[in-house]
């Protein structure tokens, strides 16, 4: 008995640094650029010293995660990026050189929580005489020239769905071995490919985060500096610690050597519970569960949502081809896992539901994301294997237990697609990220031209660009300017923005918009304090 508290207490310490990884400060499912210095579309008198990235949760820093291009899209090269050591959301590239007036683009990439590479770019400007102009095709281009290598998304796609039915094979099959009556040699060789499939899983997708993250070439998958900073990431530290487990299950897997069936004492029994359930942890602690406000909770729901499923395709597996159906225990083998799925299924069904609740702000904004479109067909495919089992479940009341075969396949498959499914989402995110939508225009009142730019043209902060100029390029230093938003027809109350003065005739407004829709934006420009002009155009916001 001592021995079995020592195990278990070790192997619970294992498990808790595990969970330790998910406990995290609530964040939101992805990381998102909040503000930036220089702003976008910003017009500013020289070049700025440094780039100051400030985003909604801790952001690791890769290789070149902040760089500059001018408008021929030739790259400046300019200091490391680095994390503020007061805020670990900032990243700060500094070192900028003293570059000439012009449009220039800056670019971000860098590696959120939950392990996804996140990137943009936003456009600004030096010297007030050129208007500010539309940058989109440039900004296009520069993200464009940060795509990774080809194909290296499907090999991590593929990785990811073998890992599920790994996973699903050998502790699904083991968790239907542990009840005993099950003699196959067949479901034990699935337990040994489930294992091989759940380790070269966590082995491929190590590797590849680094030129995932990087957008490398294929080089990098070798690339031992990069291995190192994958670690730093918590998916990376979740990797090596499933890796960890999975060589712990080998060891006590490798301890019955042939004698599996009468060597599944309560001890072994145990020990493999709580490295099984370590194993499922790293999956919910570095994903969008542990990225999310209520981490801790999300991470402990996701991981008994896995379990669910585990035990239910593992289940599948030994019922459909495990061979146990011409065994002299079939029955008791088919009535066991019917039991197993009566409480699996439903258990994977609510947490499943409360996953959705948790991680989408609205549910009218499924339809808007890739995450939620998939999870619209992961469920058709879902309510269609439920609705098999429950047909299973009830000629297995009848005892007619002998004929669900058929059933039970059809449904392991469906059971198979819903794993392809859930691996495709886990690289697409759940909320519905608002583009940067820079509005840009020119607005022309007899002799007098206003260059405008609202940025970033999304609900949330934003910044009003207004340079004042006429067509002879010569104008007097504007007394005051104005700016305020209303929204038509609604009950929204008029905005109006603190503007500020950055330079000769440039001014700008900040102010929050918490509502999406066609705004119009007044600015009255006063040359002089009996004087003014009014300009008027409707901006769109996100």
């Amino acid at each position: 008995m001592t021995t079995l508290k020592k195990v278990r207490k070790s192997w619970l310490v294992v498990v808790a640094t595990v969970a330790s990884l998910a406990w995290a400060s609530p964040v939101s499912a992805h990381g998102q650029l909040d503000s930036s210095s220089p702003a976008p579309s910003a017009v500013l008198e020289s070049a700025p010293s440094e780039i100051r990235l400030d985003f909604n949760e801790p952001v690791v820093p890769i290789a070149r995660s902040i760089e500059i291009y001018n408008q021929d899209g030739q790259r400046i090269v300019l200091g490391e990026a680095l994390v503020s050591p007061e805020d670990p959301s900032v990243l700060i590239a500094k070192d900028v050189p003293a570059i000439p007036d012009g449009l220039y683009v800056v670019a971000w990439r860098g590696v959120s929580n939950d392990g996804h590479a996140i990137e943009g770019a936003y456009s600004f400007q030096i010297g007030a005489s050129a208007p500010i102009v539309a940058t989109s095709d440039l900004i296009a281009n520069v993200l464009s020239g940060q795509d990774g290598p080809q194909g290296l998304s499907w090999l991590m796609g593929v990785a990811k769905f073998l890992g599920f039915l790994g996973l699903c094979l050998v502790l699904g099959c083991l968790a239907m071995l542990a009840g005993g009556s099950i003699s196959s040699r067949r479901v034990i060789t699935f337990v040994g490919i489930g294992w091989v499939l759940s380790a070269v899983s966590a082995l491929v997708l190590f590797v590849a985060q680094g030129p995932y993250t990087i957008a490398g070439t294929w080089s990098d998958l070798f690339n031992t500096s990069l291995w190192s900073d994958v670690y730093a990431t918590r998916l990376g530290k979740a990797l090596v610690i499933r890796e960890l487990l999975l060589l712990s299950l080998l060891v006590l897997l490798w301890s019955l050597r042939g004698h599996f069936a009468r060597s599944l004492t309560s001890w072994w029994r145990s020990t493999t519970l709580l490295v099984g359930v370590g194993i499922v942890l790293t999956l919910s602690a570095s994903g969008h569960p542990s990225a999310s406000a209520q981490s801790g909770i999300a991470v402990a729901v996701d991981a008994l949502h896995f379990s669910s499923v585990v035990l239910w395709v593992g289940g599948l597996i030994v019922v459909a081809f495990g061979g146990v159906m011409r065994s002299a225990h079939a029955d008791v083998v088919v009535r066991r896992f019917s039991r197993m799925a009566t409480f699996a299924i439903p258990i994977a069904v609510i947490t499943g539901l409360w996953q959705t609740w948790h991680l989408v702000p609205a549910l009218s904004d499924i339809t808007q994301t890739a995450w939620g479109k998939a999870l619209l067909v992961k469920t058709c495919f879902v309510i269609a294997a439920v609705t098999l089992g429950g047909f299973a479940r009830w000629l297995v009341q009848r005892g007619e237990g002998n004929s669900i075969h058929r059933i039970i396949v059809v449904e392991l498959l469906i059971a198979t697609v819903v794993l392809g499914v859930t691996a495709g989402m886990l690289a697409k995110s759940p909320e519905v990220t608002a583009a940067n939508a820079v509005f840009s225009t020119q607005l022309v009142n007899g002799d007098m031209i206003t260059s405008i730019a609202v940025t970033p043209g999304r609900v949330g902060n934003n910044e009003i660009h207004v340079t004042i100029s006429t067509p002879s390029g010569t104008l007097s230093p504007v007394d005051n300017v104005t700016m305020r938003l209303t929204l038509p027809g609604s009950e929204v109350p008029t905005i109006t923005a603190a503007v500020s003065e950055l330079g000769p005739n440039h001014f700008v407004g900040a102010l929050s918009i918490l509502t999406a829709g066609t705004w119009n934006l007044e600015i009255l420009v006063q040359p002089d304090p009996s004087t003014s002009t009014r300009f008027s155009t409707d901006i769109p916001i996100s």
